[in-house]
C-alpha cells in the first residue's frame, strides 16, 4: 500500500493528514508506513495541528462523499434506465464507501471514488418486481445509515490507535477471565490453583471429572497449579500444549505470534498438536515457539523474566525499540520512533509498570530525546 507523500506542491496539509488517517486504519498498515507517518508528524508541529483537525473532519468527508457518489452514479443512460433507477431502493454499500477513500493524496482534495466496472460490487440493489413508477429520482432513504457507518469507522479507528497493539476484544468478550490495559490481577480457580494475569490477558477454563485446560486466547499468565494426580493440567496457545509436571510456570502469547514458556518450580512438558513427541522444560529454564517451526530446546532464562509479578520491567543492554514494545502493554496508546535509528540505541534499567509515562520520560532525558504528545495517548520520540 503506497504511503501517502508531501512532496506534491499542489497538496496542501490538510490533504497530507486526512490521507494518513485513512492509512492508519488499513489493517495492511507497514512498520516502514508507521516510520514514514512519524517521521512526516516531527517535521512541523503544523502537522500535528492539521492531523488533529483532520479526525475531526473525517466523519464529514466520508457522509459526504457517499452522498455524492450516490448522486454520481443515478445519471441514467436513457428514459427507461431512469425510471427503472427511481424504482431502486439505493441502499448504499457502506464498506465501498469507506474503502474506496484513496491513500495517495493528489491535487485535488480527497474524495470518494465509486469501484471500477467488473469490480463485483454493487452500489445499489434493485427490486426488478416491482411496478415502474414516472416519480422523479429521489435521495437515498437512509443517509442515517451512512452517518451511523461513518461514526463506526471513526470509533475503530480510535480503537485500533488507542489500545495497545496486543489488545484482543473479540477474544476478551467470550474468555472467562481478563485484564485491562494496565491491571495485574490473581485468580482462584476450583480446584485450588490460582493464576496471575498479566495486563491484557485473557483465559477460558474448562474443568471436567477428567481433566483440567486452560485456553490462553492472549497474553502472559503464571500458573500456580494445584495437586490432582486424577487430572492433568494442560494450558493451551493455538496449536501449543503446555502440561504441569509441577507447581509454578508461565505461558506469554505474544502479540507477534511466538509463545514463550517458562518454569519457576519443577518442570512442564510442551508439546504441538498433530505431534507426538514433546520437549521437557525444566525450573530455571524457558523455550520460545515460533507457529510453524519444530519446537526448540530450552534455555536458561534469568530473574528479568518474572519481574512483571512485582510490576517491574527490567531492561538489560537492549535495543530502545524492546522497552518501547514492553512499555506499550501497559499503557493505552502508541509510542512512535521517529526514525529506524533510534531503535538501536542500548538501554539498561529496571522501571515501574505502574507508571509507564514516567518510565518512558526518563529514557527520553537519559537519551537526549525530544517527545511531542498528540492528545493524552499519542507519543513522538525524535532527536
Amino acid at each position: 500500500m503506497p504511503a501517502p507523500s508531501d512532496k506534491s506542491a499542489h497538496t496542501s496539509l490538510q490533504d497530507q493528514a486526512i490521507a494518513w488517517l485513512v492509512c492508519l486504519r488499513d489493517d495492511r498498515l507497514s512498520d516502514a508506513e508507521l516510520e514514514a507517518f512519524a517521521d512526516w508528524l516531527s517535521r512541523d508541529p503544523l502537522h500535528a495541528e492539521a492531523f488533529t483537525e483532520a479526525e475531526a473532519l473525517f466523519s464529514d468527508m466520508v457522509l459526504a462523499g457517499s452522498l455524492s457518489s450516490a448522486s454520481e452514479s443515478l445519471q441514467p443512460a436513457s428514459r427507461h434506465a431512469a425510471e427503472k433507477n427511481a424504482a431502486a431502493d439505493q441502499i448504499i454499500d457502506p464498506a465501498l464507501s469507506i474503502r474506496s477513500i484513496p491513500c495517495q493524496p493528489s491535487s485535488s482534495k480527497p474524495r470518494l471514488v465509486t469501484p471500477p466496472t467488473g469490480s463485483g460490487r454493487t452500489l445499489f440493489k434493485s427490486q426488478a418486481d416491482k411496478p415502474v413508477s414516472r416519480r422523479p429520482l429521489a435521495r437515498p432513504r437512509r443517509p442515517w445509515f451512512a452517518a451511523g457507518l461513518a461514526v463506526a469507522a471513526m470509533w475503530l479507528l480510535a480503537i485500533s490507535l488507542i489500545m495497545p497493539q496486543q489488545a484482543r476484544l473479540f477474544s476478551d468478550y467470550f474468555s472467562d477471565y481478563r485484564t485491562q490495559t494496565g491491571e495485574i490481577r490473581e485468580i482462584q480457580l476450583s480446584d485450588g490453583s490460582r493464576l496471575l494475569l498479566n495486563t491484557n490477558s485473557a483465559v477460558s477454563v474448562a474443568f471436567t471429572a477428567a481433566a483440567r485446560r486452560i485456553v490462553l486466547h492472549h497474553g502472559q499468565v503464571q500458573f500456580t497449579v494445584a495437586k490432582d494426580s486424577r487430572r492433568p493440567f494442560d494450558v493451551v496457545a493455538d496449536d501449543l500444549t503446555v502440561r504441569a509436571l509441577g507447581t509454578v510456570f508461565e505461558v506469554y502469547k505474544t502479540a507477534t505470534g511466538p509463545t514463550e514458556v517458562s518454569v519457576q518450580e519443577h518442570a512442564v512438558a510442551v508439546s504441538m498438536a498433530g505431534r507426538d513427541s514433546d520437549v521437557t522444560v525444566a525450573q530455571g529454564q524457558g523455550l520460545v515457539y515460533q507457529p510453524g517451526l519444530p519446537l526448540p530446546h530450552p534455555w536458561a532464562v534469568g530473574a528479568e523474566q518474572s519481574a512483571w509479578r512485582q510490576h517491574r520491567l527490567v531492561i538489560n543492554d537492549r535495543p530502545l525499540a524492546d522497552l518501547i514494545s514492553e512499555l506499550e502493554r501497559y499503557r493505552l496508546g502508541r509510542i512512535f520512533l521517529a526514525d529506524a535509528a533510534l531503535k538501536n540505541l542500548r538501554v539498561t534499567g529496571v522501571f515501574s509498570l505502574d507508571t509507564p509515562d514516567e518510565a518512558l520520560s526518563s529514557v527520553r532525558k537519559a537519551l537526549a530525546l525530544q517527545e511531542t504528545r498528540i492528545g493524552p495517548w499519542w507519543v513522538l520520540l525524535h532527536r
